[in-house]
């Protein structure tokens, strides 16, 4: 491995278009937008990915506070979430 190829998966990277891809799944182009500009880094996209699927217990069991930073993206993916429910028709 590089030094390169370790800096890549470094938690503390800031992130980049691709890896909300990646953690969060195919996502519109302005929720990508959306998510960057609260400047999250690799922990704070796994992390929030962790909360959206209900797994957020994972993080308090290793002692550790949720960022501002991935907060944030949950707030993002809670309401996108939410007018996406709100936009289905009735069944």
């Amino acid at each position: 491995m590089t030094l390169q190829d370790k800096d890549q998966f470094d938690p503390e990277r800031p992130a980049v278009a691709d890896d909300v891809r990646q953690t969060l799944g195919q996502l519109e182009d302005a929720l990508i937008v959306e998510i960057l500009d609260a400047s999250p880094t690799l922990r704070d996209l796994a992390d929030a990915a962790l909360w959206h699927r209900g797994d957020g217990d994972l993080i308090a069991r290793e002692h550790r506070a949720m960022s501002a930073r991935a907060e944030v993206i949950i707030d993002i993916l809670a309401r996108e979430a939410e007018e996406g429910f709100d936009e289905r028709p009735p069944s």
